[in-house]
Protein backbone atom coordinates (compact mmCIF):
# COMPACT_ATOMS: atom_id res chain seq x y z
CA UNK A 1 0.00 0.00 0.00
CA UNK A 2 2.81 2.38 0.89
CA UNK A 3 4.49 1.75 -2.48
CA UNK A 4 1.20 2.29 -4.36
CA UNK A 5 0.57 5.53 -2.51
CA UNK A 6 4.05 6.75 -3.34
CA UNK A 7 3.50 5.96 -7.02
CA UNK A 8 0.24 7.95 -7.10
CA UNK A 9 1.87 10.89 -5.33
CA UNK A 10 4.77 10.86 -7.79
CA UNK A 11 2.33 10.84 -10.72
CA UNK A 12 0.44 13.82 -9.30
CA UNK A 13 3.69 15.75 -8.85
CA UNK A 14 4.59 15.13 -12.48
CA UNK A 15 1.15 16.17 -13.81
CA UNK A 16 0.63 19.22 -11.60
CA UNK A 17 3.19 21.57 -13.29
CA UNK A 18 1.67 20.85 -16.69
CA UNK A 19 -1.84 21.50 -15.43
CA UNK A 20 -0.78 24.76 -13.78
CA UNK A 21 1.04 25.82 -16.97
CA UNK A 22 -2.11 25.24 -19.02
CA UNK A 23 -4.12 27.36 -16.59
CA UNK A 24 -1.62 30.23 -16.64
CA UNK A 25 -1.04 30.51 -20.38
CA UNK A 26 -0.37 34.09 -21.39
CA UNK A 27 -3.18 35.54 -23.54
CA UNK A 28 -2.03 36.56 -27.01
CA UNK A 29 -3.24 39.74 -28.73
CA UNK A 30 -4.16 39.20 -32.42
CA UNK A 31 -2.52 41.97 -34.48
CA UNK A 32 -5.48 41.88 -36.87
CA UNK A 33 -7.62 43.66 -34.26
CA UNK A 34 -5.39 46.76 -34.46
CA UNK A 35 -5.66 47.13 -38.26
CA UNK A 36 -8.08 49.71 -39.73
CA UNK A 37 -9.97 47.17 -41.97
CA UNK A 38 -11.89 49.80 -43.97
CA UNK A 39 -9.61 51.68 -46.39
CA UNK A 40 -11.87 54.70 -46.02
CA UNK A 41 -11.45 54.76 -42.23
CA UNK A 42 -7.68 54.19 -42.61
CA UNK A 43 -7.50 57.48 -44.52
CA UNK A 44 -9.43 59.13 -41.68
CA UNK A 45 -6.91 58.15 -39.01
CA UNK A 46 -8.85 55.03 -38.02
CA UNK A 47 -12.05 56.92 -37.14
CA UNK A 48 -14.82 54.52 -38.10
CA UNK A 49 -17.65 54.21 -35.57
CA UNK A 50 -19.69 57.14 -36.93
CA UNK A 51 -19.26 56.12 -40.59
CA UNK A 52 -22.38 54.50 -41.96
CA UNK A 53 -23.75 52.92 -45.11
CA UNK A 54 -20.67 50.75 -45.76
CA UNK A 55 -20.54 46.94 -45.44
CA UNK A 56 -17.37 47.19 -43.31
CA UNK A 57 -19.57 48.50 -40.46
CA UNK A 58 -20.06 44.83 -39.53
CA UNK A 59 -16.52 44.98 -38.08
CA UNK A 60 -16.65 48.55 -36.76
CA UNK A 61 -20.14 49.40 -35.48
CA UNK A 62 -23.12 47.26 -36.52
CA UNK A 63 -25.48 50.24 -36.21
CA UNK A 64 -23.69 51.75 -39.23
CA UNK A 65 -25.40 49.16 -41.45
CA UNK A 66 -28.79 50.78 -40.79
CA UNK A 67 -28.52 53.34 -43.61
CA UNK A 68 -27.98 50.68 -46.30
CA UNK A 69 -31.10 50.86 -48.47
CA UNK A 70 -30.67 47.67 -50.51
CA UNK A 71 -27.24 46.03 -50.57
CA UNK A 72 -23.62 46.97 -49.91
CA UNK A 73 -20.41 45.12 -50.75
CA UNK A 74 -16.87 46.06 -49.75
CA UNK A 75 -13.42 44.52 -50.00
CA UNK A 76 -9.69 45.20 -49.96
CA UNK A 77 -6.37 43.38 -50.42
CA UNK A 78 -3.05 44.53 -48.97
CA UNK A 79 0.52 43.20 -49.28
CA UNK A 80 3.02 44.51 -46.72
CA UNK A 81 6.75 45.10 -47.24
CA UNK A 82 7.69 42.09 -45.07
CA UNK A 83 5.61 39.75 -47.26
CA UNK A 84 2.51 39.57 -45.04
CA UNK A 85 -0.81 39.53 -46.87
CA UNK A 86 -4.10 40.99 -45.63
CA UNK A 87 -7.57 40.88 -47.15
CA UNK A 88 -11.16 41.41 -46.16
CA UNK A 89 -14.60 41.13 -47.73
CA UNK A 90 -17.96 42.19 -46.32
CA UNK A 91 -21.55 42.37 -47.48
CA UNK A 92 -24.90 43.55 -46.12
CA UNK A 93 -28.52 43.78 -47.25
CA UNK A 94 -31.82 45.21 -46.01
CA UNK A 95 -35.03 43.36 -45.10
CA UNK A 96 -37.88 45.64 -43.99
CA UNK A 97 -36.48 47.56 -40.98
CA UNK A 98 -33.59 45.15 -40.49
CA UNK A 99 -30.11 45.14 -42.02
CA UNK A 100 -28.07 41.96 -41.94
CA UNK A 101 -24.36 41.77 -42.70
CA UNK A 102 -21.20 39.77 -42.29
CA UNK A 103 -17.59 39.60 -43.33
CA UNK A 104 -14.24 37.88 -43.18
CA UNK A 105 -10.86 39.49 -42.43
CA UNK A 106 -7.63 37.50 -42.86
CA UNK A 107 -3.99 38.31 -42.16
CA UNK A 108 -1.29 35.89 -43.35
CA UNK A 109 2.13 36.65 -41.85
CA UNK A 110 5.49 36.21 -43.58
CA UNK A 111 7.21 32.81 -43.43
CA UNK A 112 9.74 34.08 -40.89
CA UNK A 113 7.07 35.10 -38.36
CA UNK A 114 6.31 33.08 -35.21
CA UNK A 115 2.61 33.67 -35.92
CA UNK A 116 1.19 32.03 -39.05
CA UNK A 117 -2.10 33.92 -39.40
CA UNK A 118 -4.95 35.83 -37.78
CA UNK A 119 -8.58 35.46 -38.82
CA UNK A 120 -11.89 37.02 -37.86
CA UNK A 121 -15.45 36.40 -39.06
CA UNK A 122 -18.47 38.56 -38.24
CA UNK A 123 -22.23 38.30 -38.43
CA UNK A 124 -24.34 41.39 -37.68
CA UNK A 125 -27.98 42.39 -37.33
CA UNK A 126 -29.38 45.89 -36.81
CA UNK A 127 -32.89 47.24 -36.32
CA UNK A 128 -33.79 50.84 -37.12
CA UNK A 129 -36.81 52.73 -35.82
CA UNK A 130 -36.99 56.37 -36.81
CA UNK A 131 -33.65 58.07 -36.26
CA UNK A 132 -32.28 55.38 -33.94
CA UNK A 133 -30.55 52.12 -34.88
CA UNK A 134 -29.51 49.31 -32.55
CA UNK A 135 -27.20 46.54 -33.69
CA UNK A 136 -25.18 43.58 -32.52
CA UNK A 137 -22.28 41.60 -33.98
CA UNK A 138 -21.07 38.11 -33.17
CA UNK A 139 -17.36 37.88 -33.95
CA UNK A 140 -15.09 34.83 -34.20
CA UNK A 141 -11.34 35.39 -33.83
CA UNK A 142 -8.48 32.91 -34.27
CA UNK A 143 -4.69 33.00 -34.10
CA UNK A 144 -2.44 30.21 -35.43
CA UNK A 145 1.27 29.99 -34.69
CA UNK A 146 3.98 28.61 -36.96
CA UNK A 147 3.88 25.26 -35.12
CA UNK A 148 0.23 24.76 -36.04
CA UNK A 149 -1.33 25.49 -32.64
CA UNK A 150 -4.57 27.46 -32.99
CA UNK A 151 -6.34 29.66 -30.43
CA UNK A 152 -10.01 30.40 -31.08
CA UNK A 153 -12.42 32.73 -29.29
CA UNK A 154 -15.82 34.31 -29.87
CA UNK A 155 -16.91 37.74 -28.77
CA UNK A 156 -19.85 40.13 -29.08
CA UNK A 157 -20.04 43.80 -30.10
CA UNK A 158 -22.95 46.21 -29.60
CA UNK A 159 -23.66 49.48 -31.39
CA UNK A 160 -26.05 52.43 -31.32
CA UNK A 161 -26.49 55.01 -34.06
CA UNK A 162 -28.59 58.17 -34.18
CA UNK A 163 -28.86 59.12 -37.84
CA UNK A 164 -30.20 62.64 -38.39
CA UNK A 165 -31.10 62.34 -42.07
CA UNK A 166 -27.93 62.73 -44.21
CA UNK A 167 -26.54 65.54 -42.07
CA UNK A 168 -25.25 64.05 -38.82
CA UNK A 169 -24.60 60.76 -37.07
CA UNK A 170 -24.00 60.22 -33.36
CA UNK A 171 -22.68 56.74 -32.64
CA UNK A 172 -21.70 54.59 -29.69
CA UNK A 173 -20.16 51.12 -29.76
CA UNK A 174 -18.73 48.57 -27.36
CA UNK A 175 -16.39 45.96 -28.84
CA UNK A 176 -15.63 42.63 -27.16
CA UNK A 177 -18.41 43.27 -24.65
CA UNK A 178 -18.42 39.55 -23.80
CA UNK A 179 -15.91 36.90 -24.89
CA UNK A 180 -15.75 33.11 -24.81
CA UNK A 181 -12.80 30.83 -25.42
CA UNK A 182 -13.67 28.24 -28.10
CA UNK A 183 -10.52 26.14 -27.88
CA UNK A 184 -6.75 26.41 -27.51
CA UNK A 185 -5.00 29.02 -25.39
CA UNK A 186 -6.54 32.37 -24.43
CA UNK A 187 -6.70 35.40 -26.71
CA UNK A 188 -6.46 38.97 -25.45
CA UNK A 189 -9.71 40.66 -26.53
CA UNK A 190 -9.91 43.85 -24.44
CA UNK A 191 -13.20 45.67 -24.05
CA UNK A 192 -13.22 49.03 -25.84
CA UNK A 193 -15.88 51.75 -25.70
CA UNK A 194 -16.31 54.22 -28.56
CA UNK A 195 -18.22 57.51 -28.79
CA UNK A 196 -18.20 59.28 -32.14
CA UNK A 197 -19.88 61.87 -34.30
CA UNK A 198 -19.84 62.61 -38.03
CA UNK A 199 -21.21 65.79 -39.55
CA UNK A 200 -21.78 66.70 -43.20
CA UNK A 201 -21.06 70.42 -43.52
CA UNK A 202 -22.61 70.32 -47.00
CA UNK A 203 -25.56 68.40 -48.41
CA UNK A 204 -24.01 65.10 -49.67
CA UNK A 205 -26.53 65.11 -52.55
CA UNK A 206 -24.95 68.27 -53.98
CA UNK A 207 -21.61 68.72 -55.77
CA UNK A 208 -19.40 69.79 -52.86
CA UNK A 209 -18.56 67.19 -50.19
CA UNK A 210 -17.26 68.04 -46.73
CA UNK A 211 -17.48 65.62 -43.80
CA UNK A 212 -15.82 65.77 -40.40
CA UNK A 213 -15.66 63.03 -37.80
CA UNK A 214 -14.34 62.69 -34.26
CA UNK A 215 -14.06 59.54 -32.19
CA UNK A 216 -13.03 58.96 -28.56
CA UNK A 217 -11.95 55.48 -27.46
CA UNK A 218 -11.63 54.04 -23.96
CA UNK A 219 -9.94 50.63 -23.90
CA UNK A 220 -9.08 48.40 -20.96
CA UNK A 221 -5.50 48.82 -19.74
CA UNK A 222 -4.81 51.56 -22.31
CA UNK A 223 -4.80 55.34 -22.44
CA UNK A 224 -7.79 57.17 -23.90
CA UNK A 225 -7.42 57.93 -27.61
CA UNK A 226 -9.03 60.63 -29.76
CA UNK A 227 -9.24 60.35 -33.56
CA UNK A 228 -10.02 63.18 -35.98
CA UNK A 229 -10.90 62.80 -39.65
CA UNK A 230 -11.82 65.09 -42.54
CA UNK A 231 -13.17 64.13 -45.98
CA UNK A 232 -13.59 66.76 -48.72
CA UNK A 233 -14.11 66.78 -52.47
CA UNK A 234 -16.57 67.25 -55.30
CA UNK A 235 -18.97 64.87 -57.08
CA UNK A 236 -20.83 65.91 -60.23
CA UNK A 237 -23.43 63.67 -61.88
CA UNK A 238 -22.24 60.71 -59.79
CA UNK A 239 -18.55 61.07 -60.69
CA UNK A 240 -15.95 62.79 -58.56
CA UNK A 241 -13.02 62.62 -56.18
CA UNK A 242 -12.55 63.14 -52.45
CA UNK A 243 -9.47 63.55 -50.26
CA UNK A 244 -9.09 62.37 -46.66
CA UNK A 245 -6.95 63.41 -43.72
CA UNK A 246 -6.78 61.69 -40.34
CA UNK A 247 -4.93 62.24 -37.10
CA UNK A 248 -4.91 60.36 -33.81
CA UNK A 249 -3.08 57.85 -31.64
CA UNK A 250 -3.04 54.30 -32.98
CA UNK A 251 -4.01 51.21 -30.94
CA UNK A 252 -1.30 49.87 -28.64
CA UNK A 253 0.97 47.49 -30.50
CA UNK A 254 -0.08 48.66 -33.97
CA UNK A 255 3.12 50.58 -34.62
CA UNK A 256 1.25 53.16 -36.71
CA UNK A 257 2.04 56.87 -36.89
CA UNK A 258 -0.55 59.46 -35.91
CA UNK A 259 -1.04 60.99 -39.39
CA UNK A 260 -2.72 59.24 -42.32
CA UNK A 261 -3.86 60.37 -45.76
CA UNK A 262 -6.40 58.98 -48.19
CA UNK A 263 -8.47 59.61 -51.29
CA UNK A 264 -11.42 58.15 -53.13
CA UNK A 265 -12.78 58.05 -56.65
CA UNK A 266 -16.57 58.06 -56.92
CA UNK A 267 -18.06 56.30 -59.94
CA UNK A 268 -21.80 56.36 -59.33
CA UNK A 269 -22.43 53.37 -57.00
CA UNK A 270 -18.77 52.34 -56.95
CA UNK A 271 -16.07 53.88 -54.77
CA UNK A 272 -12.36 53.17 -55.20
CA UNK A 273 -10.56 54.02 -51.94
CA UNK A 274 -6.89 54.65 -51.24
CA UNK A 275 -5.07 55.25 -47.93
CA UNK A 276 -1.43 55.91 -47.04
CA UNK A 277 0.21 55.21 -43.70
CA UNK A 278 3.81 56.11 -42.98
CA UNK A 279 4.53 53.14 -40.72
CA UNK A 280 2.94 50.01 -39.24
CA UNK A 281 4.18 46.92 -37.39
CA UNK A 282 4.45 45.18 -40.77
CA UNK A 283 6.49 47.81 -42.60
CA UNK A 284 6.76 51.41 -43.77
CA UNK A 285 5.05 53.39 -46.53
CA UNK A 286 1.85 51.35 -46.56
CA UNK A 287 -0.50 51.92 -49.51
CA UNK A 288 -4.02 50.49 -49.14
CA UNK A 289 -6.59 49.99 -51.90
CA UNK A 290 -10.24 49.03 -51.51
CA UNK A 291 -13.55 48.91 -53.37
CA UNK A 292 -17.05 49.75 -52.14
CA UNK A 293 -20.39 49.24 -53.85
CA UNK A 294 -23.78 50.40 -52.57
CA UNK A 295 -27.25 50.21 -54.04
Amino acid sequence: MRRAGGTVLLGLCLLLPGALGAQTQTPLAPLILTLPISVRSAGLGGASVALNGDASATFLNPAGLATIRNIAIEGAVQRYPDGSLEGFAAGAFRILQFDLGGGVHYLRFSDSSAVADNLQWTGSAVYRFGLIALGSTLRYVSLADSAGAVRRSATMDMGLGIHVFDLMTLAFAVRSLESWRVNGGPLLLPVSKHAAAAFNFTDPQLTARLLGTVEVIWQDRAARRTLLGLEAGAVLSGVGIVGRLGYGAAPAGAGQKELSLGAGVVLSRFNIDYAWQRRTRLGREIHRLGLRFTL
